[in-house]
């Protein structure tokens, strides 16, 4: 292989990895509405919300840990950016996938995933 061809190869790999990484996060994110938009709508149309108290630990461990996650791959994210971009210098492209896209949508859900599980966490503790 000459050292196009491998760049060529690198530069595939890192546009198809971009782009599952994308449909992951959307698909994760939807998953994530869900099963929170579920259990909060059954917390929330008891009568005695007290009853289903314990059933906002997992909408809250889940918000916690995804934006966590969410967070961590934005960072990562802005190396797979970088390949990319390095990669079509390399080979004269003038048109190329911009990574940004992900490092974007992380980050928003991952503030968005922390907000929420922060007003859980703070409904928690302190009931109306």
């Amino acid at each position: 292989m000459t050292d196009n061809s491998i760049a060529w190869k690198d530069f595939e790999l890192s546009v198809d990895l971009h782009k599952f990484y994308v449909d992951f996060v959307v698909k994760l994110n939807l998953f994530y509405y869900a099963v929170t938009g579920g259990i909060l709508s059954f917390h929330f149309s008891k009568d005695s919300p007290s009853v289903s108290f314990l059933s906002l630990v997992l909408p809250i461990v889940l918000s916690i840990s995804l934006a966590g996650f969410y967070l961590y791959s934005a960072k990562l994210a802005m190396t797979l950016r970088a390949n990319i971009k390095l990669r079509a210098e390399t080979l004269k492209l003038h048109v190329y996938p911009e990574g940004i896209v992900l490092v974007i949508l992380c980050t928003i859900f991952g503030f968005v995933s922390l907000a929420v599980g922060l007003s859980l966490l703070g409904y928690l503790v302190c009931p109306q």
